[in-house]
């Protein structure tokens, strides 16, 4: 429900992922990914929100000895699903990066989505989807 004056109230969302190696990751979600270089938090650096499009993840160094448990470790499916315009272009680019991918490219009548998935270097398994009408 939007606030009495009108103005919209929720403006994003992020996925709050934990990592095991922040620098690691950052560089698969710049390199592979196309999200930007972000400020680094803390001494050393434990904390960053790499963004693309306006799109953030938040990605936290865990400790030594956690344990990383993704959607899928627990029986779900995504951890994060992001919709995009161009499903066949923006995999084709992540594939010639060199993403890890869960699924290619395809057709989810359901609920009229081309969608594919990528992993990143922790297991989180990211859907990509694009509207699609059948």
């Amino acid at each position: 429900m939007d606030s009495e004056s009108g103005a919209k109230q929720f403006t994003g969302t992020a996925p709050y992922f934990m990592v095991r190696n922040l620098a690691k990751s950052l560089d698969y979600y710049h390199l592979v990914l196309g999200f930007n270089r972000p400020k680094l938090w803390g001494d050393p650096p434990t904390f960053a929100m790499p963004s693309r499009d306006g799109f953030i993840f938040m990605l936290k160094q865990a400790d030594a000895d956690a344990e990383i448990r993704t959607s899928r470790d627990q029986s779900g499916y995504w951890d994060a699903y992001i919709w995009i315009s161009d499903a066949e272009g923006l995999f084709q680019t992540f594939k010639d990066n060199g993403a890890v991918i869960d699924y290619e490219p395809c057709i989810q009548e359901d609920y009229d989505m081309k969608e594919f998935a990528l992993r990143d270097p922790d297991g989180h398994v990211i859907a990509f989807g694009q509207h699609y009408k059948v």
